[in-house]
């Protein structure tokens, strides 16, 4: 879990996130990550990498509901690299690119790669219909939903909602409590946005919708500046006739992508790389758990701990948190178990501009877009360590360590 030796981040960016049918909606997957890569490698440039090493060893990118034809190829040759560079696209649900970021690290620290390109697109708009075979061949004309399986049993293969009320069940959240933690989300993403916070991470693309206004995106579509605890407390649950989840107090479905270049210390100091620099940043460690699918929120409860005792560290050493709000929930959740198992988070260290209940959660690009916007905070406020963390669908969780200036 600690790696043998750190990797470097280069260039790293994000789109702006788009609701489902909102304003990436007619941008296919692949060109939105293809985007992305360009946008990358614009960057490795303005932060000294020579032109000819921008050539990577592999692509690798995190994607879940658009990749039957590996979009990760595909998005590698619409960003125009060359056809000798190979590409996977990798599947670990919510966490599917910051598992690309932990294989790249291991082909790095396995002597298997130098410098590799790496991503997370989803586009939730584009998403595929996918149904199921009947039993009889061919019967084409008898299409029937296709069930996509979490876990098994199917007394553990709950809907991602029922698991959050589940968690609220047992840690006696009530519905005030995520609509608050709800509410902050959004005010501090709207006042990151308003100051200009997020300005050096997104990497802005053309309105695609002609004469839709405004001509340039840049800025996340989902954000609620306007929203109250009044608003919020209107909504009906989701999940429960009596619940206390709801679309608001939950992560919306999103469009959006993310990149970064991954480089071996010795690329980092042969291209002479200032990492730390906005945009830069080493990642030092990896942890991954598995828990039971009923439970999948506590993923960063479980991950967070194992992660920072590899490498002896306690949480009041690390500067920033960023936990993925999937569900308020569920959040919640993790950071009672986490106090209660002797690792609390300081509340004013965790998700500083928000999180996804406000900006979103395109579900392959989240993993590495937390890592995106957790290096960019750190480098503009000076600090050094930070964890990126996010639950898993049927039960996983995944935690990274972040630094500017590793040990």
């Amino acid at each position: 879990m600690k790696l043998s030796q750190p990797v470097a981040l280069v260039g790293l960016c994000r789109t702006p996130i788009g609701k489902v049918a909102g304003m990436l909606a007619p941008v296919e997957p692949h060109a939105l990550q293809a985007h992305l890569f360009r946008a990358a490698r614009r960057r490795a440039l303005d932060a000294g990498m020579p032109e000819a090493a921008l050539v990577p060893d592999e692509v690798i990118v995190g994607n879940l509901r658009n990749s039957v034809g590996n979009i990760a190829r595909v998005a590698a040759l619409d960003a125009g690299l060359p056809e000798s560079v190979p590409a996977i696209t990798v599947d670990r649900q919510c966490a599917s690119s910051m598992e690309a970021l932990a294989l790249a690290a291991g082909k790095i620290a396995a002597g298997l790669a130098d410098v590799l390109l790496v991503g997370g697109v989803e586009s939730a708009s584009q998403a595929p219909w996918l149904y199921a075979k009947t039993p009889r061949p061919y019967a084409y004309a008898e299409p029937r939903p296709f069930t996509v399986r979490m876990a098994a049993p199917p007394a553990h293969d709950l809907p991602m909602g029922e698991t959050a009320e589940l968690l609220a069940d047992e840690h006696a959240i009530s519905r005030a409590d995520m609509d608050a933690f709800a509410l902050d989300s959004h005010r501090k993403a709207a006042a990151a946005a308003d100051s200009g916070a997020f300005s050096l991470e997104i990497e802005s693309l053309p309105n695609p919708t002609p004469k839709a206004s405004p001509a340039v995106l840049d800025r996340d579509e989902c954000i609620r500046a306007d929203t109250s605890a009044a608003a919020l407390a209107k909504l009906r649950p989701a999940f429960r006739a009596d619940g206390r989840v709801t679309a608001g107090n939950s992560s919306p479905i999103n469009d959006g992508a993310a990149a970064a270049w991954v480089l071996s210390p010795e690329a980092a100091r042969r291209h002479g790389i200032a990492i730390g620099a906005p945009g830069t940043a080493w990642i030092t460690g990896v942890a991954t758990v598995g828990l039971d699918p009923r439970r999948m929120g506590l993923g960063p409860a479980l991950a967070i701990p194992r992660l920072l005792a590899a490498h002896g560290l306690r949480s009041a050493d690390i500067d920033l948190f960023e936990i993925n709000e999937a569900f308020a929930a569920q959040v919640l959740a993790c950071l009672a178990r986490l106090e209660a198992d002797g690792c609390a988070l300081p509340p004013e260290r965790l998700n500083v501009h928000g999180g996804a209940i406000a900006l979103g959660h395109p579900l392959g690009a989240t993993g590495l877009r937390l890592v995106v916007t957790l290096a960019h905070a750190l480098a503009a406020r000076g600090l050094r360590r930070g964890v990126a963390s996010l639950c898993v669908g049927g039960g996983q969780g995944m935690a990274v360590l972040v630094e500017r200036t590793p040990a």
